[in-house]
């Protein structure tokens, strides 16, 4: 069984880099990306390629992280945080647990769960909650 945490790592050394084709080599065509379930998903990989390059644009110094990950058949499970700085200067710090459902090699189903409203203050500039912060600490992967 292929591990699917190379794939993981490897996609988000790509996207640290903001290389929009990388990651896109590692989907399938016909992709259905959820990067918010309660959002509509992204279907397909043009669609993403469009998310993908607007996201680029408003985001550096991105520290995307897996603290961990289970894998099962097709798919793997994975906790981590999202880590970024906005166009505003602002350091975006959420965490999120996150699946994805390989087909062969490349990803084919991608869903994130975060707490929407908690993000959208955070990047907003309100300060993580208290109680989140241990969260984002976790020890990870590299």
């Amino acid at each position: 069984m292929p591990k699917y945490i190379d794939s993981v790592t490897g996609l988000i050394s790509d996207w640290k880099r903001k290389d929009v084709e990388a990651v896109l080599a590692r989907v399938t065509d016909d992709i259905v990306w959820h990067s918010h379930v309660g959002s509509p998903p992204t279907v397909g990989k043009e669609a993403m390629r469009k998310l993908l390059s607007a996201f680029a644009v408003q985001m550096s110094d991105v520290r995307w992280r897996i603290f961990h990950h289970a894998q099962s058949e097709d798919r793997i499970f994975l906790e981590g945080v999202d880590d970024f700085v906005t166009t505003e200067g602002r350091r975006v710090v959420t965490p999120y647990l996150g699946t994805m459902v390989f087909r062969g090699k490349l990803i084919a189903e991608w869903r994130d769960y975060f707490d929407r409203a908690v993000f959208d203050r955070v990047k907003a500039g309100e300060p993580l909650p208290a109680y989140l912060v241990p969260l984002t600490t976790l020890p990870g992967i590299p």
